[in-house]
């Protein structure tokens, strides 16, 4: 059994631009599948990456050691380019997908700027496109999974957020889609958990990041920042492509002529979504 750790990076929200203050051109959902027989293992090993590397940080904390996180927006940004401490903690973490035989998957939106796609639609789809790659690999492991997402909706009523919209479309494409009928390696609707109980959901933050700002700087601004439209510099994180696209699950069949990967972008900025192919689209994955 595999344990797929989602957690997302960027923002749902419309944006403008140039970039107004908070905005991100990019959202990304992405993670790492990990063997559950091993979670003991990867879990001890991700925290002494932890004390190792950020133990003044903890020790100034209020939070125990398992609960304090490193955030992998921290290790991105710009203002911390020439941080050693992260380049090395982020390789290391690449080191700990790799001994388990890990594998990344994931799925960045370049958003459109003139008319966005609604925040649920944009999730949800992105989940979806992840669930049959997901799929994939484990029927080329001939094993069963699920999916463990980092919850967004712990003070929030019963019943509505983003987890509760996530995980009955993510039902509804299993159950009542074509495509997603097929999809019977994955098991159980998507198990939501604070990040701080789990290290798989740690671990998928600095993924998620890192899966972020790959498709940020090679499809905004592979040239550098570009100051008329507000987009950041990332290239710093270019260190960081070989080793990433070295775990992402790639898979050994063609499928429809095609071999699968584990990362996909899909570009909304070329034009706007129409209302009625947009509604076209929510039904398809709704019904």
């Amino acid at each position: 059994m595999w344990a797929l750790y989602l957690d997302e990076s960027g923002s749902v929200d419309r944006h403008n631009l140039p970039l107004g203050n908070g905005q991100t051109p990019v959202f990304t959902v992405a993670g790492v599948a990990l063997p559950l027989r091993s979670w003991r293992d990867y879990d001890r090993e991700y925290l002494g990456l932890k004390r190792k590397y950020f133990a003044k940080e903890i020790d100034a904390s209020s939070k125990t050691d398992t609960r304090w996180e490193i955030k992998g927006s921290n290790i991105i940004a710009p203002r911390n380019a020439t941080s050693d401490r992260n380049k090395t903690f982020t390789y290391k973490v690449f080191d700990i997908i790799k001994k388990f035989d890990g594998r990344v998957f994931g799925c960045s939106f370049l958003k459109c700027a003139a008319e966005g796609t609604p925040k649920a639609t944009i999730y949800t789809k992105a989940v979806q496109i992840i669930d049959e790659r997901y799929d994939i690999f484990l029927r080329e492991q001939d094993e069963r999974g699920i999916l463990v997402m980092d919850s967004r909706m712990a003070h929030m009523k019963k019943g509505s957020g983003a987890d509760y919209t996530v995980a009955v479309s993510h039902l509804s494409f299993i159950f009542g889609n074509e495509e997603g009928r097929r999809l019977q390696r994955i098991k159980e609707a998507p198990l939501f958990a604070d990040s701080c109980l789990t290290a798989g959901l740690q671990i998928a933050d600095i993924v998620a990041a890192q899966a972020y700002a790959d498709a940020y700087v090679e499809r905004l601004v592979p040239d550098g920042p570009d100051l008329s439209r507000g987009y950041l510099d990332y290239r710093h994180t270019r260190t960081f492509r070989k080793p990433l696209h070295e775990i992402e699950f790639h898979s050994s069949n063609s499928y429809g002529g095609h071999k699968k990967h584990g990362l996909r972008v899909v570009d909304h900025r070329k034009r706007a979504v129409q209302p009625d192919a947009l509604t076209a689209l929510t039904d398809k994955f709704a019904k």
